[in-house]
């Protein structure tokens, strides 16, 4: 049954559509359910004004399922115009071989308009139909399979036991290799695990994908975050309920040490898991958060600094208050102990870069003040301050940083005298802090 949401609704794409006049013309055959195609022999064309039909789509785009704030309003305006073409027949009795110059909103009865909003509650566009798509990660092992309702992160062998769609032959299911299908005649690539995600649309997976690796990206020392070797990488998804691979780039930068996730994992995991998802404010601007971390996680230093920026913005980032919001949150996310002054010189650096004070942070004149003031390096601050925030913020320290893989031989080296006793002394966040 519809709920008001679905009603109003329906009254708003019902008063975008009209019989004749200026508006976008959309012709098709009705075709009433059960019915094979245009056995009902009568074709229909509706024109849609653009201003209602907007607002009718920024209705659902609002009120309707989160997938759907992922998508354009020209995606939503196909959903709902496809929606009126399937669910026109219930419209024939009262507008067939009638001539009215109102709009359908006006023209139609409340019971029609009733049992189009059951239509549209039933709908692909309030019950999408999720797809599987899995990602091939590179340096990233998981030595404890993890499952969510809607995405899982598991070592290469396990694809069988995914709760893979119901028409997936097993039989060719090659979950060692990418693609993960028998008979391939391209080249396939080995994986060392796989980032699955369940989602409605493609754009919706990536999203996911991009919030997820954000996360996973938290979990590494700084050190070894953005080190990066000449390692084999490659990309590439592939869409089991439509058996289709498409390339794209590595999912992950050529990280020189891999991560491994374990069952001490599982727990932020699931925090990303419920997040996501969340309709409230707080939890959509969290994962925006890890989304420009994630996109941060790629980029050389100068150009990692301004998506930083950004993300502590989608992070604490209030409308005419963005520096002040910005540096109260680290403050009370981070802990009373960072310099306020020292903090207040990040953020003037950050004001410079993103503001158009400096194209490049190096251009930046402050860039070089900073360093002078505080022996360290503005970008590398930037990242530790941005990494403990979102730990703190999003995971209430259920994230920690996964143990240095090189302990052993950094100890020796130090007590040998080859390495400094301490890589950051003079950094604004001491590392594991």
């Amino acid at each position: 049954m519809h709920s008001t949401v679905h009603r109003a609704a329906v009254e708003l794409l019902l008063a975008s559509m009209f019989q004749r006049g200026d508006g976008f013309p959309h012709s098709f055959m009705v075709e009433r359910p059960g019915q094979s195609h245009g056995m009902m022999g009568h074709g229909a064309e509706v024109k849609y004004r653009r201003r209602e039909l907007i607002r009718a789509c920024l209705f659902v785009r609002q009120s309707g399922p989160t997938y759907l704030r992922y998508m354009s309003v020209e995606d939503i305006w196909s959903l709902l115009t496809d929606f009126v073409a399937k669910s026109y027949w219930c419209l024939l009795e009262e507008v067939f071989l009638q001539a009215f110059e109102d709009s359908y909103a006006v023209h139609v009865s409340d019971a029609v308009k009733n049992t189009l909003a059951d239509l549209l509650a039933a709908s692909r566009v309030f019950h999408p139909t999720e797809v599987l798509t899995v990602f091939p990660l590179v340096p990233i092992k998981v030595a404890d399979n993890f499952d969510a309702a809607w995405f899982f992160l598991v070592d290469s062998s396990s694809l069988e036991a995914r709760r893979l769609p119901p028409d997936t032959p097993l039989r060719q299911l090659r979950s060692a290799q990418f693609p993960p299908i028998a008979g391939y005649q391209g080249r396939a690539e080995t994986p060392s695990s796989w980032l699955g995600v369940r989602a409605p649309l493609l754009q919706v997976s990536e999203k996911l994908k991009a919030a997820i690796l954000g996360a996973v990206a938290l979990t590494p020392l700084h050190r070894y975050r953005y080190m990066c070797s000449y390692r084999k990488m490659f990309g590439g998804r592939f869409m089991f309920d439509r058996h289709t691979i498409s390339p794209t780039e590595p999912h992950t930068p050529g990280l020189a040490e891999d991560i491994v996730i374990t069952a001490a994992d599982h727990d932020w995991l699931s925090v990303v898991a419920e997040k996501a998802i969340a309709r409230e404010r707080v939890s959509r601007r969290q994962i925006r958060a890890l989304e420009y971390f994630y996109r941060g996680w790629f980029l050389d230093p100068r150009e990692r600094f301004p998506v930083l920026c950004m993300t502590l913005d989608a992070a604490f980032g209030q409308a005419n208050h963005a520096t002040q919001a910005v540096i109260d949150g680290i403050r009370s996310t981070v802990g009373e102990h960072i310099s306020d002054q020292r903090l207040r010189t990040l953020m003037e650096l950050r004001a410079s870069v993103i503001h158009g004070g400096a194209p490049d942070v190096y251009d930046s004149r402050k860039y070089a003040r900073y360093y002078d003031q505080y022996d360290a390096d503005p970008i590398k601050d930037l990242e530790l301050v941005v990494a403990r925030c979102l730990r703190k913020l999003i995971f209430d320290d259920s994230l920690t940083d996964h143990p240095d893989p090189n302990a052993q031989l950094i100890k020796a080296a130090q007590e040998a005298g080859r390495f400094p006793k301490r890589f950051d002394e003079h950094a604004i966040i001491a590392e594991g802090e």
